[in-house]
């Protein structure tokens, strides 16, 4: 069900999307998937003719197949069976879904250049804020090189989406915990292995550097089978720079809560730079050995 006007009006194309994924499979080029995807069972529903089921003016819903299973305990999976993923979405044939799916950055948009600035004032902001010691960044994450790294690493994603260094494919665009769909089979000694049976939201999905779809699944199953889960080197390579942004990205979010009028509270900044800026650091090395290894 969508619940806000928005996202009302951009079911019908989101239903499409999923519909013409599960149409695609079998045809020309595009392998069956090995999972299942939520293919609608009804036509989307609004309001005035949806009043029966609650609905109510700018509201959307529609019935869409159950897919069973839970999300795979985080930090843990079979790096073949997630390279699998990977292979299988740059493997879809993405002709038919073009006109249901969103751009890319569709979720937070791009890297324009006010939100870059928002993110490179951060260590002046922290230090302002908390103290001189607020700002733990180390390497190419210091202080002092931090406006670099931060414009190194959006702008390299920005060239990449609009001049791409390989042939964009399907991104899902969130491959983590509950849209990813897993059960347990064959109990052994091990607990038993688990099985992909479906991935669910497709809202994000967008044709793009398919080095973000090791990316995301790294961010779930372990950063450090990164590397096995990508389809080659190059693709781990880009897919350190794809996690950088997204940790820049959740900078970027928490500085939106700061100030007196966030209801929200300052966030915990500790916590989140303990845990994303050694991640940029290792995204900034990702990137000087990309640029090092594709310029000149």
């Amino acid at each position: 069900m969508a619940r806000t006007a928005g996202a009302a009006a951009l079911l019908p194309g989101r239903m499409a999307m999923v519909a013409a994924l599960g149409g695609t499979l079998g045809q020309g080029p595009t392998p069956a998937l090995p999972f299942a995807v939520p293919a609608p069972l009804s036509e989307v529903v609004t309001a005035p003719s949806g009043e029966a089921m609650g609905l109510r003016e700018g509201t959307a819903a529609v019935v869409q197949r159950f897919l069973p299973g839970q999300p795979h305990p985080p930090h843990e999976g079979d790096p073949e069976l997630l390279r699998g993923v990977c292979e299988v979405l740059a493997g879809i044939e993405t002709a038919p879904l073009v006109p249901h799916l969103g751009p890319p950055f569709g979720f937070r948009g791009p890297w324009a250049a006010e939100k870059v600035a928002v993110v490179q004032a951060l260590p002046e902001l922290l230090t302002r804020m908390y103290g001189p010691d607020a700002w733990t960044g180390s390497g190419a994450a210091s202080a002092d090189r931090w406006a670099g790294t931060v414009t190194a690493l959006t702008g390299t994603a920005t060239r990449w989406t609009e001049c791409p260094v390989v042939p964009p494919s399907l991104v899902h665009g969130d491959l983590a915990g509950h849209n990813m769909r897993w059960q347990r089979r064959s109990p052994g000694g091990d607990g038993g292995r688990w099985e992909l049976t479906g991935i669910l939201d497709w809202d994000l999905a967008a044709v793009w550097d398919p080095a973000l779809n090791p990316a995301y699944l790294a961010l779930w199953h372990g950063e450090e089978k990164l590397e096995a889960i990508a389809r080659d080197a190059a693709e781990a390579w880009r897919a350190r720079v794809w996690l950088g942004c997204m940790a820049l990205e959740s900078l970027y979010d928490a500085s939106l809560r700061e100030g007196p009028s966030r209801k929200e509270g300052p966030p915990h900044w500790a916590k989140l730079l303990r845990k994303v800026l050694p991640r940029i650091e290792r995204a900034a090395t990702a990137e000087a050995v990309w640029r090092t290894g594709h310029t000149g």
